[in-house]
């Protein structure tokens, strides 16, 4: 009996056969140019093509990544899921979108606040 793997979230992000994330695939699904990319990551315009694989900039994609996870598992679409993180804005946080929290440093906040919707203690 053969076992189904599922490929885990994060992979269809990863940058050729490293242990990185791609900042043009991530820019891509996300609907951003790299240096806007850039810009949200606070990292030079240069840096996600340049030096794909710096720690500032990899750790912002990971926070992306990791809210976007989340996300689809609440509403069970990548694309909807993205484009509630960029528009819909968040009562609990002054009305700011969680794609505005995750460029402030604010993903792990995000995180608790979409797990607390998951499970019916917040909204």
């Amino acid at each position: 009996m053969s076992a189904i793997l599922q490929q885990p979230f994060a992979d269809r992000f990863r940058e050729s056969d490293t242990p990185y994330l791609s900042p043009a695939q991530i820019g891509e699904f996300f609907g951003l140019q790299i240096q806007e990319l850039a810009e949200r990551a606070h990292v030079h315009r240069n840096t996600p093509t340049a030096r794909p694989h710096a720690p500032q900039l990899q750790k912002f994609l990971q926070d992306m990544v990791r809210v976007l996870a989340v996300a689809t598992e609440i509403t069970g679409d990548e694309k909807h899921a993205v484009f509630l993180l960029r528009n819909e804005p968040l009562r609990a946080f002054g009305y700011k979108t969680a794609d505005t929290l995750i460029q402030e440093g604010r993903a792990d906040d995000v995180v608790a606040y979409l797990e607390s919707l998951a499970g019916g203690t917040a909204g």
